[in-house]
């Protein structure tokens, strides 16, 4: 290929990585000159452009051509402004020297994965390139800085493109109002932290959340909020990157199963050097799904190292997971050790409160009108799961809509009745908490029911009661038995110490949550 084909094939790839205004701003008038070796010379329309380029877009646009050649590659951006077309009668008139046009801003430097694209404000020439000096254009707040333009530089193309009459208008009023185009389609516009019903179930995972989101690699770093499937966690990994985002942030959004493929598509192609790069120059990392690294030895020796030089530029890195990593068994130590260097936060099922509080907010959203009783009655019901509690409400408001009724308490429990009846949850049996409870502490089951008051073995005895209480039919005198042969009273007892400990030790939350998540396995 020719440099012009390869610039081409470059811009291609650009172009999903970046906003369609800072595409169309500052690659919109470049071209491929020359290609000798693993050089490639592009054509920028001023000098201006070219350093804007070279700035903020010069790793991103690198690495696009090292994918396009197939091979590492550099790119230097020169000043070879093009001839201006002939102007038509209905045209704007010609910009003189010195005059000064409204431009959009730049896109951010981020790569392939990048969930929440920012438009920083270009850096002038020669300057420091500050992340505090990147923010985006909101309604409201700020307008778009007013670019010079060289004597021989081109016209934005948005300015010298005829308009229809009729699109004037609305054209003037979307530049002062939010542009939902420019957001990729990773970032979920209503997971954001307005929209996170805040409860005792996830009331330190959501304050972490906003820590890191408002000051990224400040305080724990990283971060890794786990729990069980549907709680939420994927919710607050999004809200911290629209938060962060739009404190101009370059914000990277990958699931772990991606992460993978991708680390495989690069060996295979044998562009892990571009891989890398799309990786390690954001500003904040987020991963969805961690624990399903483990056991792939090139995605956890390419994690390690993109973590390594993330954390040692003070990126913030975020992780969520479904269950702690000491529970994470094929995970290699030195990872296991970095996910707990900050801070574990923990998210847990919802109580009656907390269901009833997301209830109101879903209701609230849909714009339904729904009594404060059938609220009630449908939070009634434990579940592990915030879907399964709106699958259920829109249950309801399905029935509602068919059968032309209010949604009151009683069409609640009529539309819930077949679910009850038809439910038929598979009840675990005491050896298979206990042989859970041994794995988790590394015990044998006997030391369980043995006499041992040992700290350890003391504490994952009252483990092992509470989950049985918990997961179980069994009675406190079958639980008695099922340990020794101990008293209902001295049941009782651990099942409260472990509920105590619950409500206030991050440690054993993060017990009872890793044999959980062995219980489901």
């Amino acid at each position: 290929m020719d440099a012009r084909q390869v610039w081409q094939a470059a811009l291609e790839r650009v172009r999903r990585r970046v906003s369609p205004g800072a595409f169309t701003t500052w690659f919109g008038g470049t071209a491929g000159l020359e290609l000798a070796g693993g050089r490639l010379v592009v054509a920028a329309p001023s000098a201006f452009a070219a350093e804007h380029l070279r700035q903020r877009f010069g790793e991103q646009a690198r690495v696009a051509v090292s994918e396009a050649m197939g091979r590492s590659a550099e790119i230097a951006f020169v000043v070879r402004p093009a001839p201006a077309p002939p102007l038509d009668a209905g045209s704007p008139r010609p910009l003189t020297p010195g005059r000064r046009v409204a431009r959009g801003s730049g896109g951010a430097q981020v790569a392939q994965q990048v969930a929440f694209a920012v438009e920083p404000r270009p850096a002038p020439i020669g300057g420091s390139r500050q992340r505090t000096a990147r923010a985006r254009l909101t309604a409201g707040t700020m307008q778009p800085p007013l670019v010079p333009l060289s004597p021989r530089s081109t016209p934005h193309p948005q300015a010298s493109a005829p308009v229809p009459r009729e699109q004037n208008a609305p054209a003037v009023e979307a530049r002062t109002e939010s542009h939902p185009e420019d957001a990729p389609a990773d970032a979920h516009p209503r997971y954001d932290f307005a929209t996170f019903v805040v409860g005792t179930a996830n009331r330190l995972a959501y304050a972490a959340a906003q820590q890191v989101a408002d000051a990224p690699g400040a305080d724990y770093n990283p971060l890794l909020i786990y729990g069980g499937v549907g709680l939420g966690k994927t919710h607050l990994l999004h809200a911290i990157g629209h938060t962060a985002a739009q404190h101009g942030l370059a914000v990277a959004y990958v699931t772990a199963e991606r992460f993978t493929n991708e680390i495989i598509e690069a060996i295979r192609l044998r562009t892990t050097e571009a891989f890398r790069a799309r990786y390690r120059v954001v500003d904040v990392l987020l991963v969805d799904d961690i624990q399903f690294i483990a056991g792939k030895e090139s995605t956890e020796e390419e994690f390690f190292h993109t973590f390594n030089t993330l954390h040692e530029a003070n990126k913030q890195i975020v992780l969520t997971s479904d269950r702690v990593p000491r529970a994470m068994h094929h995970l290699h130590d030195r990872l296991r050790s970095r996910f707990e260097w900050g801070l574990i936060a923990d998210i847990q099922p919802p109580d009656e409160e907390h269901r009833l509080a997301i209830l109101r907010a879903k209701a609230a959203g849909l714009r339904i009108p729904i009594g404060e009783d059938a609220l009630a009655v449908l939070a009634r019901p434990e579940c592990e799961s915030i879907r399964a509690l709106e699958g259920t409400l829109n249950r309801v408001l399905a029935h509602a809509r068919m059968l032309g009724q209010p949604p009151n308490a009683r069409l609640v429990e009529q539309a819930l009745a077949p679910l009850a009846a038809e439910r038929v949850d598979r009840q675990l049996e005491c050896g298979e908490v206990l042989a859970a409870v041994a794995r988790h502490f590394d015990l044998r089951m006997e030391a369980l029911a043995g006499k041992s008051r040992e700290r350890g073995v003391a504490w994952a005895r009252q483990v092992a009661m509470y989950l049985l209480r918990q997961e179980t039919p069994a009675s406190l005198l079958r639980i008695g038995r099922e340990l020794g042969g101990r008293d209902h009273t001295t049941v009782m007892h651990g099942c409260a110490k472990v509920s105590e400990e619950l409500a206030r030790n991050a440690r054993a939350r993060e017990d009872v949550a890793a044999v959980r998540a062995l219980l489901r396995a």
